[in-house]
């Protein structure tokens, strides 16, 4: 079997609902290798920033691919393509897509679901929890309750809001440290969703670098009452001095990572014990490979693993296989009540059950790619 052609397809994945700003802009990208075979491998490198980048670094990238077999091929690419500390966000997020098509292909040519080629599950369905930023149209604590009771009564045992300002709310002059009224506006909408969803159900919140340490850690005191589960991203994910000093003050535990690339980046974050969960984001890193390499290191410092995956549904099916192997796995996010034709990129082959994701025995990622579909929804 022999690579033939990349291919890169971007849909508009931007949702009505506006609880979280950005995904207003949304768009989810996806390559797809062909074979002489007629196999298609499937990866996503989906909010890269720029997907005219990854796109014409793909296409850059396609001599080195094209003629050899993709069997075996992920560890040799990225060596290839990110073997330099210079690597972009964008290369990175072009290597990621590509590789995880690459396993995509291995598992169909092998007929071996990407789990089993890892080494084997250990665990049989994937525990979800349910972002909420596209499940309502204001983040308003009324509208909130109403989303997170909703995700409740889908079987989700644990959600996620952003509580604080989000960056296209924040005006230019208005000053680093938090008003009072966000302050009140931030507790209000996490009673409130507390309420709605009772003692027992996991409330993450996501701060998303909204504010500075010392609101960081006024607010957490603040937020006491209200069982927060983890505090993710408070603040820049950089400063390790300030993360360790509020991880070792709040009660929650300390999440972060997503925005990470590099390996060296996650071991000094493990090094200076900033975080008590990291959320490697597959689309990011340079793929599966290199998310195994993060849970690994992240294993030594007793670090939980929590996937970060506002994405699609091929992203969502390699964080599947990766959480199914993973013995420091927490749980995986998902994109509560997002644009409601995401079923159609893989024909409905995505299953959600009772907040879980039961273990795909397809081949491969497990999923089955509809890319006529995609290129329906494609934005050009």
């Amino acid at each position: 079997m022999q690579i033939t052609d990349l291919q890169t397809v971007v849909v508009d994945a931007a949702s009505e609902f506006l609880a979280n700003p950005s995904a207003s802009k949304r768009t989810w990208m996806f390559v797809e290798i062909h074979t002489d075979e007629g196999l298609i491998g499937i990866g996503e490198c989906s909010q890269s920033r720029l997907d005219a980048g990854v796109a014409v670094a793909i296409d850059e990238m396609k001599s080195y691919f094209i003629g050899k077999n993709p069997v075996g091929l992920m560890h040799g690419a990225r060596q290839h393509w990110l073997n330099n500390p210079f690597a972009s966000r964008i290369r990175y997020a072009a290597v990621s897509g590509i590789e995880q098509a690459l396993w995509d292909l291995t598992g169909k040519a092998l007929d071996q679901p990407v789990y089993v080629l890892l080494g084997g599950a250990v665990r049989e369905d994937i525990p979800l929890y349910a972002n909420l930023s596209q499940a309502t149209q204001s983040r308003s604590p009324s509208d909130l309750a109403e989303a997170a009771s909703r995700a409740v009564a889908d079987g989700f045992q644990a959600v996620k809001i952003y509580p604080f300002p989000q960056p296209a709310e924040v005006t230019f002059g208005r000053g680093v440290a938090l008003t009072n009224q966000e302050r009140d506006l931030a507790e209000s909408r996490i009673q409130s969703v507390r309420e709605a969803i009772g003692p027992d159900i996991k409330l993450h919140t996501d701060w998303a670098w909204a504010v500075t340490p010392a609101d960081a850690k006024e607010m957490a005191h603040r937020l006491l009452p209200y069982d927060l589960f983890w505090i993710e991203e408070p603040f820049r994910e950089d400063d390790h001095a300030e993360l360790n000093a509020l991880r070792r003050f709040i009660q929650p535990r300390l999440a972060g990572g997503e925005q990470l690339s590099k390996l060296i980046s996650f071991r000094e974050l493990f090094e200076n014990r900033a975080l008590d969960v990291v959320m490697p984001d597959v689309k990011w890193i340079g793929g599966i490979s290199a998310f195994r390499e993060v849970e690994a290191i992240a294993s030594v410092y007793d670090v939980e693993v929590a996937p970060h995956n506002m994405s699609g549904p091929v992203a969502t099916a390699s964080s599947v296989h990766l959480s199914a192997v993973s013995n420091n796995f927490l749980s995986l996010e998902y994109g509560y009540a997002g644009v409601p034709w995401r079923d159609e990129l893989v024909n409905g082959t995505e299953i959600v059950e009772n907040g879980t994701i039961p273990l795909p025995t397809a081949p491969g990622l497990g999923i089955e790619w509809n890319g006529d579909a995609a290129r329906r929804l494609s934005v050009g």
